[in-house]
């Protein structure tokens, strides 16, 4: 069983990791030493791991040459009353020229590209520590350009659960210029998890 730690300054919350843990797309070990957050090295592997699946494999899925270049830096569960309430990660990548436009700004598509896998990795962790699979399908991506992310500056993508009940899950991500500190872009990302669990598959 794979469970994931949750550390705050009072307890050790322990959480069973729910069947999208068997993900396995990326290098099988991770070096997780610099990523920062209240969470497991492993759940961090379990992060990633996610990640790494909805991005895809470099010769064969949309954008994953893209993809591949975001580095977690963070990962954590926020607690409300000693229980796990939000799910919060935070991924860097330079802005190169096949991610801009003419104008060598972030195109949007590229931008709407980046919020996808990293609201999941968010909402996964979340799950996890809920002990359900959070992750889904895409129902809307709404995004707010604020200003442009020019080429050669450092983005920085944090993503933050906002709601999962049932099989809805909702995020909030933000793209932001870490060298000046600028917003540039926030994103409203609405999911709606079509899998069926391992508890219905037993009941047919």
């Amino acid at each position: 069983m794979v469970m994931t730690t949750v550390r705050s300054e009072s307890q050790l919350v322990e959480h069973t990791l729910p069947p999208t843990s068997s993900i396995r797309s990326g290098p099988s070990n991770y070096d997780v030493s610099t990523i920062k957050g209240n969470i497991s090295d492993e759940a961090k592997r379990f992060v990633l791991d996610l990640f790494y699946y909805y991005v895809g494999t470099q010769d064969g899925c949309f954008g994953a040459s893209v993809g591949r270049r975001l580095k977690l830096v963070e990962a954590e569960i926020l607690l409300r009353n000693g229980k796990a309430s939000q799910g919060r990660t935070v991924f860097e990548v330079d802005i190169e020229r096949d991610m801009c436009n003419p104008l060598k700004t972030l195109h949007g598509a590229c931008a709407t590209y980046l919020v996808g896998p990293c609201t999941i990795s968010t909402l996964g962790l979340l799950g996890a520590a809920l002990g359900i699979d959070g992750t889904g399908v895409s129902q809307s991506v709404n995004v707010t350009w604020h200003q442009p992310a020019k080429m050669g500056c450092r983005l920085r993508v944090v993503s933050t659960s906002i709601f999962i009940n049932g099989r809805i899950r909702t995020s909030h991500c933000e793209l932001w210029d870490k060298d000046q500190d600028v917003l540039c872009i926030s994103a409203i990302h609405s999911t709606v998890n079509t899998f069926r669990s391992t508890l219905d598959r037993a009941k047919m």
